[in-house]
């Protein structure tokens, strides 16, 4: 191969990433968990495409207490000033992880002003460890 050809190959191959990272970008999403009341709880929130309709929530939190069931929801609003009523309900965080697919494509996710908290326990459920906007990342 000639020295235009590698150059050829090189930038090829440059655009090929490039193209590939952009394709991943847009099927993957996250959030960032901050601690919320003291909680010393934060991690993060990776969103990934599952469908047209639908997105596969995986958290990853530290510093909660060990074999606790924690309620996880996604709610409309803010961290500031979140919708009381659940949209989505996640899997309860258990040893700082959680897995769920929920109803809602990726798009809506991160454009419709959601935002992902976590509660102390299903008996202290007022009080919110840690919170995270769609998109934080």
């Amino acid at each position: 191969m000639g020295a235009r050809g590698k150059v050829l190959a090189l930038v090829l191959g440059t655009l090929l990433v490039g193209v590939t990272s952009l394709v991943f970008a847009a099927d993957s999403g996250s959030a960032k968990l901050n601690p919320q009341n003291n909680s010393g709880e934060s991690g993060t929130a990776t969103l990934t495409k599952a469908g047209d309709n639908q997105t596969k929530v995986v958290l990853d939190v530290k510093g909660g207490p060990s074999g606790v069931s924690q309620p996880v929801h996604i709610h409309k609003g803010s961290c500031d000033k979140l919708d009381p009523k659940p949209t989505y309900p996640l899997s309860p965080l258990v040893n700082g992880k959680s897995e769920t697919t929920v109803n809602a494509s990726l798009d809506s996710l991160e454009k419709g002003g959601y935002a992902i908290n976590g509660h102390k326990s299903a008996q202290e459920a007022s009080t919110y460890v840690f919170c995270g906007p769609i998109g934080s990342m």
